[in-house]
């Protein structure tokens, strides 16, 4: 009876551990969603990112306190800003990590052809960093795709004469008739895949 008793609590334990263990790998990503009312996506992002209209961005931008920072956000944001499509901002203030959201023309595409996507990204860094006199540099490129969604992505240092690094992390996705692309500055390397496979495009 004792040994009946004792083999049930243990299942139930092990019962439990599993379920616990399946809990926490379905919530191993901590964020919310962010509505993109003009473009029906659902954007998922850590919670302490914080959503920006152009002016309320541009006013975040004014309130810095000179710096080469406050030079590269000016920079960063009027190279976005006067680019077409919609565009959406997120930024943490804490760690200075701005996250952009480009809308474009819909631009179905496969692995055979991320290559010449990694030859517009990379050049496009390239112009980027002329603006700000640094040095573009690539660290990984990859493709994915699902029966529906197409995803390229490419990460890139950017290191000035001063050994002043920033990294710049695009995410190209094409899905339900849809293409735009993420583009993530940071002062550090997060990878941010977990967050982009819970996108939403309806």
């Amino acid at each position: 009876m004792n040994f009946r008793l004792i083999f049930i609590v243990v299942c139930l334990i092990f019962s439990n551990c599993k379920e616990a263990s399946v809990k926490k790998k379905e919530n191993d990503v901590v964020g919310e969603y962010f509505e993109l009312d003009n473009d029906n996506i659902k954007l998922f992002l850590p919670a302490y990112f914080e959503r920006f209209s152009e002016e309320e961005y541009d006013k975040v931008i004014s309130n810095l306190p000179d710096s080469e920072e406050k030079r590269i956000e000016r920079k960063r944001f009027n190279y976005l800003k006067y680019s077409k499509g919609h565009i959406y901002f997120f930024k943490d203030l804490a760690s200075s990590t701005l996250i952009s959201v480009k809308m474009g023309s819909y631009l179905p595409f496969s692995k055979e052809e991320s290559s010449q996507i990694l030859g517009i990204l990379s050049s496009s860094c390239n112009s980027y960093a002329e603006l700000f006199d640094m040095n573009c540099e690539k660290i990984t490129a990859g493709y994915s795709d699902t029966y529906k969604t197409k995803v390229f992505k490419a990460a890139y240092r950017l290191t000035d004469e001063n050994d002043y690094s920033t990294y710049n992390t695009v995410y190209f996705i094409s899905s339900n008739y849809k293409t735009f692309s993420i583009d993530i500055f940071s002062n550090t390397n997060k990878n941010y895949n977990s967050f982009i496979e819970k996108i939403v495009v309806k």
